[in-house]
């Protein structure tokens, strides 16, 4: 069965029909055509509809509908486009796991004796747990286990107890996971042995006496809950706030719930999962009378020598993936992935599941060009097409297994996450399916038996989702007529519309039109600034759809600076004590450091980026001022933005990479310090390693060695997650040259004050034995003795647009909301800048989340930043925006593009680039000086070896070269 992608129009479709009237009747031929020709005019009609309407017209898509039947494609639009997928990404997993493993597959779980057992029924050593991957073990199962145990005589543990969960690797959350998910149960860490899924139950409910009440289910001493929720009186509304602050197992829970109003429930996530399995396990072997030494504790262990004394078995495969598939479990999803892994390729790993899945997809047929990084679809790394889905799902019915895949998908009207769609149309109760649902995202794909009996699948995939009632109205929709198929007429009133072509089209659409690019999703804007609007726009293709920009964002952040700030604005850092200076060189309390957000302070090393406040300038201001001891305390005052130090949506495994800082109103050198690595001098020795700024502040344990001159470099740097704590492991050999890695730090405020105290000690102004540094917020009693401004906002500007410095763009978009909105948070700054937005002449209707393009949340069409950058175009301050961009071939990010081309020393672009995303928009003038503003923002599948900057520049230059 060939089924590549044919992308079809109405005439080629009609001429496909009219070649085929040699193989089928005439009155069938009629028929078939009539059909044909109604499904795809509703398709179209409905399609064209959503492009009318500012809340869906940035909703993209790609749908097939499959005849199985007749092995033949009756609709496809953008079929062979890459998407994420979301959870219908599980069809993939569930499908592999059925084929390799088999719907009888059994999880098991193990307990082993290290040591003896006397005829008393003691065990005179360690009692171990040892996990295979069972996503569905309960505290009921542990119960169960404890229970054989009894009834095979152990009555005492004379050692401890330990887990073993080395069945699987120690990665527990999937590539590109959000740190903000982490502490849902939707996003809980995996673990070779787990329970109750790795979460715990919160229940609060409203209390007496302006408490709330909590419970646990099940209780463990793993987590600590710091519950601030009070109960609000004559109220029925909840709001209620959850965190898990990053790498610890504390949730902290803040806001209100109704005195009148209904529990809250939420599935809470914790760290180190296979303890909290420990712990339950240790509680009903006591319930069942069997003894556990007080003093013994729960421990890791990984088994080799051991007596095998019980073996748990969990339920079958086919019963796990129904709950799986109807409730869109993501723990079971990606703990299958791994048991794949585990088992097909010994390694119980994403990458190895992974891998297994695309064997999977190989031997049934599905075509390249698709991306498997987890199994649950949570990862925006996951990319395939509506092509590739239906090819599996059409594979699926000539295996044994079909049936047991069918009965697991929610069913429409019915149950699991289908149960309230499509109730009372024809598809209600015939049509299964998988859904699909995170931010931006929607997709549903199944199967439905036709009017004519014909069975279909299909898939509908939808990206750039601005409001998701619309891509669930047209799955149901697309569903629907399916159904109905081929009992359709033709929608009144549709005239299809004829295609446009614009000034550029005979260019730029071969270009474009190149199978090499057929699965990526590129949206243009090419507008000619002095031309009427009539003829202005010299070419657009998916102008309104909504993607993720990347770094484009900062040109909205950076031209709602400079219009709500203005371009000589400067960022200050005030110093206070409690008292007025004495004269006697000695500071009789605390000494007060304020930060209003300033992205410059820095030290004078290699970290130091522009001109600005620098550490050392502050210690000379003292030592200026014979300041010798002080006797408080440093305190540090970030009070002028919030304590959300991530951007929403930036992924947990980039948390070690420099363009991830940790964002404070108290920063020093971009959150950033520099590790610095050199081999030792001989043999054997520790590999030699130096800290840029020289701090305490950052604590290393070095365990890397030199080896002998030519052997292979390998240096790892690892940090113990949300601390300051780094490990160095790996080789260096001797005369290597060395290296170094920046890296953010964790309180970026103890970082500058750690820091400050250190070369005010260096300089000889002394602490007392007893000061310390913390944070605090300035009393309105200090004595203000002197404030440090930072340089101007233009040039803040033009430094974060050349270099694309998310650190600065951050920092700069917090301020924005502390000084217009009175509150320093993303959320406020993105208020202000949708304000300047639409002052310059642009709609909002699209989704901005950071101020760096750092968040895949971010989703914003390239009509958006055209019209920016058409309104910069007319204000006072647009030449300083202009100024402030790459200048191709010359400076900042486009330095070394475009040379020797008619963009070099002409286009002035702001670029983007995220795995799978490429942007560029900006200004460029034609041959004969006309003013071009554009944008191109790309995103899609990129497989190894495609280079999207060539796409850019290979447009770009078309437009610099027009005459």
């Amino acid at each position: 069965m060939n089924l590549s992608f044919k992308r079809v129009c109405t005439w080629l479709l009609m001429l496909v029909m009219v070649l085929s009237v040699w193989t089928v009747p005439a009155h069938a031929q009629s028929g078939t055509i009539a059909a044909h020709s109604s499904l795809q005019a509703n398709m179209e009609k409905y399609l064209s509809g959503l492009k009318l309407d500012e809340n869906s017209m940035g909703l993209h898509a790609g749908i097939a509908i499959y005849d199985m039947t007749d092995q033949t494609y009756l609709y496809q639009h953008q079929a062979n486009r890459s998407f994420i997928p979301a959870s219908t990404l599980k069809l993939f997993t569930t499908i592999t796991a059925l084929d390799r493993l088999g719907p009888s597959y059994q999880w098991k779980t193990e307990v082993h004796v290290l040591g003896s057992m006397s005829a008393d029924g003691a065990v005179n050593g360690n009692l171990v747990l040892k996990g295979y991957g069972d996503p569905t073990l309960t505290v009921d199962d542990l119960k169960g286990i404890a229970v054989a145990l009894k009834q095979k005589g152990i009555k005492k543990v004379n050692g401890n107890l330990f887990v073993d969960e080395s069945y699987f690797d120690s990665q527990r959350l999937g590539m590109g996971w959000m740190w903000d998910d982490e502490p849902y149960g939707y996003s809980a860490q995996l673990s070779g042995l787990a329970v109750e899924k790795n979460s715990v139950e919160l229940t609060i409910a409203p209390g007496p006496a302006g408490a709330a009440v909590l419970n646990m289910q099940p209780a463990t001493t793993m987590l600590k809950i710091n519950n601030q929720i009070t109960t609000v009186a004559n109220s029925t509304e909840r709001n209620i706030t959850i965190d898990r602050p990053r790498g610890k197992n504390e949730m902290i829970l803040t806001g209100t719930i109704g005195a009148q109003a209904k529990p809250y429930l939420q599935d809470v996530t914790m760290e180190d999962p296979a303890l909290f399995v420990g712990e339950l396990w240790k509680k009903e072997l006591t319930a069942q009378g069997i003894a556990v030494q007080a003093q013994s504790s729960v421990k890791k262990t990984v088994v080799s020598k051991s007596s095998l004394l019980h073996t748990h078995l969990s339920k079958p495969l086919s019963e796990m993936i129904v709950e799986l598939n109807k409730d869109s479990d993501n723990f079971y999803a990606d703990m299958l992935l791994k048991t794949l892994g585990a088992t097909q390729k010994g390694q119980g790993s994403f990458s190895a599941g992974s891998e297994v899945v695309s064997d999977m997809l190989q031997r049934a047929g599905v075509p390249e060009g698709y991306r498997v990084v987890d199994g649950s679809g949570l990862s925006r790394f996951n990319w395939i097409t509506a092509e590739q889905m239906v090819t599996l799902l059409d594979f699926v019915q000539k295996q044994s297994y079909r049936d047991v895949l069918e009965a697991s998908l929610p069913i429409a009207g019915v149950d699991g996450t289908l149960a309230s769609r499509m109730k009372g149309t024809i598809a209600e109760k015939k049509a299964i399916a998988k859904t699909g649902s995170m931010g931006g995202v929607n997709a549903l794909s199944g199967y439905v038996t036709a009017q004519n009996g014909h069975k279909l699948a299909y898939s509908i995939m939808t990206n750039g989702v601005y409001k998701s009632k619309y891509a669930r109205d047209l799955q149901d929709f697309v569903v629907v007529l399916a159904t109905t198929y081929p009992e359709l007429g033709a929608p009144e009133g549709y005239i299809p519309e004829a295609p446009k072509t614009y000034l550029l089209s005979n260019q730029l659409d071969p270009i474009l039109d190149q199978k090499e690019w057929e699965n990526l999703t590129i949206g243009l804007v090419v507008k000619a600034l002095d031309e009427p609007s009539e003829s202005a726009v010299w070419y657009e293709r998916d102008a309104d759809t909504l993607l993720t920009p990347a770094a484009n964002v900062k040109l909205l952040t950076g031209a709602a600076a400079l219009q709500q700030l203005g371009t000589e604005h400067v960022f200050k850092t005030e110093l206070y004590t409690d008292v007025a200076q004495s004269g006697d060189g000695t500071i009789n309390g605390n000494l007060f450091v304020k930060g209003y957000g300033d992205p410059t302070i820095h030290t004078e090393d290699a970290l130091k980026v522009q001109e600005g406040v620098s550490i050392e300038q502050i210690v000379e201001y003292l030592k200026e001022q014979q300041i010798q001891q002080i006797t408080g305390n440093l305190i540090l005052d970030e009070s002028v933005f919030d304590q959300q130090r991530l951007g929403l949506g930036w992924t947990w495994d980039d948390e070690n990479e420099a363009f991830n800082p940790r964002i404070g109103a108290l920063s020093l050198n971009r959150g950033l310090v520099t590790l610095a690595y050199k081999p030792g001098e001989q043999i054997g020795d520790q590999v030699s390693v130096a800290i840029y700024p020289n701090t305490s502040f950052i604590e290393i344990k070095n365990e890397a060695k030199t080896v002998e001159a030519g052997s292979t470099a390998a240096i790892a740097i690892e940090r113990d997650r949300a601390t300051n704590q780094f490990t160095i492991t790996g080789t260096l050999p001797l005369e290597h040259e060395g290296g170094a890695k920046q890296v953010p730090v964790e309180d970026p405020a103890l970082y500058f004050g750690t820091v400050l105290k250190e070369k005010m000690e260096s300089e000889g102004i002394r602490f007392s034995a007893s000061s310390q540094i913390m944070i605090g917020t300035v009393p309105v009693t200090a004595v203000k003795w002197t404030e440090f401004t930072s340089l101007s906002l233009q040039e803040i500007v033009d430094y974060m647009s050349k270099n694309s410095d998310n650190n600065y763009a951050e920092m700069v978009l917090k301020s924005i909301g502390a000084a217009k909105k009175g509150t320093g948070s993303a959320d406020s700054g993105i208020q202000a800048v949708l304000e300047t937005v639409q002052t310059l002449g642009s709609k909002t209707n699209f989704d901005m989340v950071d101020g760096s393009g750092l968040t895949r949340y971010n989703l914003i069409s390239p009509r958006h930043f055209v019209s920016v950058l058409e309104g910069l175009n007319k204000q006072p301050f647009g030449p300083v925006i202009e100024e402030s961009m790459s200048l191709a071939g010359e400076d900042g990010t486009l330095e070394h593009r475009f040379l020797d081309t008619d963009a070099e020393g002409n286009l002035r672009g702001v670029t983007g680039a995220l795995t799978d995303v490429s942007s560029l928009s900006g200004y460029v003038r034609t041959q004969n000086g006309e003013k071009l503003a554009f944008s191109l923002i790309i995103n899609g599948y990129t497989p190894p070896g495609m280079d999207l900057n060539e796409l850019e520049e290979q447009i770009v230059s078309i437009l610099a070269a027009h005459e």
